[in-house]
């Protein structure tokens, strides 16, 4: 694709935040792919699974952990 929108965006931390569902099992390949072209462009990449949404907190704590490092 030509372009594609990211699920959020924090340009001050340049983070992307990709929420996945089911259908990201059958498009590794294209997920790798966007990844690649985000952090050649200097952004961080963040995959969270829809089902790990269930846990807010674990989510938060990701989150923060990727901010860290």
């Amino acid at each position: 694709p030509q372009f594609f929108i990211a699920d959020f965006y924090c340009a001050s931390k340049k983070l992307v935040i990709e929420v996945d569902g089911k259908i990201h099992d059958f498009q590794k390949e294209d997920d790798q792919h966007r990844d690649d072209i985000l952090k050649g462009l200097g952004l961080r990449v963040l995959r969270i699974r829809n089902d790990e949404l269930k846990d807010v907190v674990n989510v938060l704590d990701k989150i923060k952990s990727e901010l860290d490092s």
